[in-house]
């Protein structure tokens, strides 16, 4: 089960992870809870890997950290790689852009979020 941290336990969870999803959601968000079982799915499919971590962070609770993070939709799922926001070359089929990014926005398949984790965990 994905585990929900409070914003002062994310400092040391970037420092010890080499790679940190961190879900922005709230309790009364429907697509958040829609996105639960996802991760915790992509948790599943990970878990003999010491590299990933996966938390939550309930931005009611915490509306520093959604402040600090510029997060103005939920969910919003926050990548950190190394300690440092992560840099994910986004590739949209439909309009053949690229774009560089370190969180992945709303309600999406595991694909998006396996993705994701393979690019970053493959670059070094």
């Amino acid at each position: 089960m994905v585990d929900d941290i409070s914003s002062e336990e994310v400092e040391q969870a970037i420092k010890e992870t080499r790679l940190l999803l961190i879900d922005a959601w709230a309790p009364t968000c429907v697509p958040c809870k829609e996105l639960a079982p996802i991760l915790e799915d992509l948790e599943e499919m990970y878990a003999d890997n010491a590299d990933l971590r996966i938390v939550k962070v309930n931005t009611n609770k915490h509306i520093g950290f959604a402040t600090e993070n510029n997060i103005f939709a939920i969910p919003c799922v926050l990548a950190f790689f190394e300690g440092a926001p992560a840099k994910y070359n986004l590739h949209n089929p439909d309009t053949g852009e690229t774009k560089i990014i370190d969180r992945l926005l709303g309600l999406r398949p595991l694909e998006h979020y396996d993705d994701m984790v393979r690019a970053l965990l493959d670059t070094a």
